[in-house]
């Protein structure tokens, strides 16, 4: 790990083969395969217990299979975002930036240096959720000593200390085709890793 950044800030093993990597990768896809798996048997359960009931009860059990179809969606999406996440870290190395977070009225963003200009910052938004607002305790840990791997333009993987709480945060136009895709400001080098990722990159 480096908190040194040169004019392009990609200098370094990628992320992956920086050891610790892996195995945190796969403890956060077999905690989330397995969240999926419990929601999926817990939609089917109710749904079977809805089958069972009287004609009167069916309207309230639809409300608990909805809830419970928003949290498999959820979980499922978060398992699917791990193919990102893998191609993120065998792009780009680990860094370290501390007092990266901002917190306002619940909405939490993280400041990280522009890989080309590393006197400049750019902003990442990190999603809250339908029940959840962030708030400075709760990503204490982040903003003490907040681990990253990826260009803030684009995509990053960010983490807590020892990886932990891993976790992919992206540009709305980096893989959102309904927005235009970054265009100025980029090194060669930082579009070609940008494309590595997937993400999308004007000519």
């Amino acid at each position: 790990m480096t908190t040194n950044l040169n004019k392009h800030g990609f200098d370094g093993p990628s992320a992956w083969d920086t050891p610790g990597t892996r195995p945190a990768f796969l403890r956060r896809t077999a905690w989330h395969l397995a969240e999926s798996l419990v929601f999926v048997a817990l939609w089917w359960g109710a749904l079977y217990v809805t089958l069972l009931l009287p004609v009167a009860a069916v309207a309230p059990m639809t409300l608990v299979l909805l809830a419970i179809m928003y949290f498999t969606v959820r979980a499922l999406g978060r398992l699917a975002k791990g193919w990102r996440m893998r191609r993120i870290l065998a792009v780009y190395p680990w860094r370290q930036q501390s007092g990266a977070v901002r917190v306002t009225k619940g909405k939490a963003v993280f400041v990280l240096p522009d890989p080309d200009r590393p006197e400049t910052t750019v902003s990442l938004k990190l999603a809250a959720g339908l029940f959840r607002t962030w708030s400075h305790e709760a990503l204490k840990d982040y903003d003490e000593e907040l681990w990253y791997a990826g260009d803030p333009r684009f995509a990053c993987v960010v983490a807590k200390p020892g990886l932990r709480g891993l976790a992919c945060l992206s540009q709305p136009t980096a893989y959102n085709f309904r927005t235009s895709p970054r265009r100025k400001g980029l090194s060669p080098e930082a579009r070609r890793r940008a494309r590595a990722i997937g993400a999308r990159v004007a000519d």
